[in-house]
Order: structure tokens, then C-alpha cells, then sequence
């Protein structure tokens, strides 16, 4: 029995992600979180449902709150000891300035500090599987090469969207990146980390776009397109043992030349030790 983990799965790409997981196989135990946990629950029994799997499971836990990814990786790891994979799906795209509940900038918040934390506190989980794998959400968005150490939240100057979210992209790149060199140093090798874009595809992330930035980004996939990266990296064993690299569809893709960067991902994860300090204990 193998147990996944996927962040966002209550709608989109996760979703889809963790439905395909459920049917692959009834013994596969599936995990997930949900702000609402009265929606978390419905989109649970339709997993149910729809796979014939019962081993679905839903915690509460809002990516926005450091301290409610803390309480959902407490809870996961009290009852699943073992981790197989974890899929760090979940993600936002802000337009306008906001705030987390920790006062971060929601975009970094979201899409970078709340993954990194619930990696680093599910560590001990995916060390005692036999062959597990970390499957980070990126995208191509990661190639504007946006990387503001001196306003890593986008509070100097007139705030842009579509700037932060690149970045907040960039740093799911890096922090792959480096977590590799920490394994490497920890002789930590049953672990992989993968990276993927899953295309311009139609999820909620567009919500808070007007028309005329949404047409920017022409005809976008449909979510089971968009889906069959993840779902890739999280199933075949095509990828079993294969580790730092970055996927679109069932190949890997090429990445900016920052994202490979080792200096600015040992900068990057020494600055998120900073944010999320206080949450590892």
C-alpha cells in the first residue's frame, strides 16, 4: 500500500490528480487538504465515488496560514507514518497585493513558503519510504527570471501580478534545487524531486484576472490535459530513481538558466529557513 499526498486537490489540477490516483489501484491510500472542510469532505466522497477507492483521506489546511500547514502536517504524519509521495500541487495567483495570515505577501506565501514548510516537516515520513518522490508544481511563468532578494514581497513600488507569481514559480525551481544538495549532504537517497509545468491550463488561478489579461494567454488546456504531468510523475515507473528534473507532458523540459542557479538556491532556502523557523520545532 503506497500513501500520496496532494496539495489543492479540491479543485483543478489536483483534483483530477488525485482521482486518477484512487482508480490507479485500491490499495493506494490518498491524502488531501481543504481550507473548508465541509467542501473538502464533498469533493472526498466524489473521489470515493467516482474510484471505488475508501482510502481517501481530508485534513484541514489553508496554504495561506504557516501555522495551519504546520497543523495539517501534524495530523497527516499521526496517522500516516509513511509517505510515498507528495505532490505540492496547491497555488495562487494574486493580482492585486495581499497579505497571508502571517502578513507575507500571498503570492510567496502560497506558492513557495507553504510547500517548503510541509516538505521539510513530512521529511521524516518520506524517509521511511522505500522509493519516495517529491512532484513540485513550477511553471513556464519561472522564465522571466524574477528573483527580488531585496523585495522578495513586491512591497516597493507599484505591485504586479503577473511578477510575483513568476517569481513565486522560480522559487518552487530553486527550492528543488536545493533540496536535492540537502539530501545529497544528509546521504538521504530514496528520495527524488521533481519539478513540472503543467501548460496554460483552465483553473481557478485566471478568477482574478480581467478579460484583457486573461487573453494573454490565448486558448489554455483543459485540466485532464494540464493534469497528465502530475499524474505522471506521481504513478509511472518510468520515473522511479529519476531525480532533478523538469517536466512538461511525459519529457523534461529546459529550464532558465536561474533556476539552476546553485548560489541563488542556497540563498533562497536560507531565507525561507528565516520565515519558517519558528514552525519547525
Amino acid at each position: 500500500m503506497k500513501t500520496y499526498l496532494v496539495t489543492g486537490a479540491t479543485s483543478g489540477i489536483g483534483k483530477i490528480a488525485a482521482m486518477a490516483i484512487a482508480k490507479d489501484s485500491p490499495q493506494n491510500q490518498v491524502i488531501f487538504n481543504s481550507r473548508n472542510l465541509q467542501k473538502g469532505q464533498a469533493v472526498l466522497q466524489e473521489i470515493i465515488q467516482a474510484s471505488g477507492n475508501p482510502n481517501v483521506h481530508c485534513f484541514e489546511g489553508d496554504f495561506a496560514s504557516l501555522q495551519s500547514v504546520k497543523n495539517f502536517a501534524n495530523q497527516v504524519s499521526q496517522q500516516f507514518p509513511k509517505i510515498d509521495v507528495l505532490l505540492n500541487n496547491a497555488g495562487t495567483w494574486e493580482m492585486e497585493f495581499k497579505e497571508s495570515q502571517d502578513g507575507i505577501e500571498l503570492n510567496f506565501a502560497v506558492n513557495h513558503l507553504a510547500p517548503f514548510l510541509l516538505t521539510n516537516l513530512l521529511l521524516p515520513n518520506l524517509k521511511k519510504s522505500p522509493s519516495a518522490r517529491i512532484i513540485n508544481t513550477a511553471s513556464g511563468a519561472h522564465r522571466r527570471n524574477i528573483l527580488q532578494f531585496d523585495d522578495l514581497e513586491f512591497r516597493k513600488g507599484e505591485y504586479n501580478g503577473f511578477f510575483s507569481y513568476s517569481q513565486s514559480k522560480l522559487c518552487n525551481l530553486l527550492f528543488s534545487l536545493q533540496l536535492q544538495k540537502e539530501f545529497q549532504k544528509q546521504s538521504i537517497t530514496n528520495i527524488t524531486v521533481n519539478t513540472l509545468h503543467p501548460g496554460v491550463v483552465k483553473t481557478a488561478l485566471f478568477d482574478k484576472m480581467n478579460p484583457e489579461e486573461k487573453s494573454f494567454f490565448g486558448n489554455a488546456a483543459t485540466l485532464e490535459e494540464g493534469s497528465k504531468t502530475s499524474i505522471y510523475l506521481s504513478l509511472s515507473p518510468e520515473v522511479e530513481g529519476v531525480t532533478g528534473k523538469y517536466w512538461h507532458g511525459y519529457s523534461e523540459a529546459e529550464m532558465s538558466d536561474m533556476a539552476k542557479n546553485p548560489e541563488l538556491a542556497a540563498k533562497l532556502w536560507e531565507i525561507s529557513m528565516n520565515y519558517v523557523a519558528k514552525f519547525l520545532d
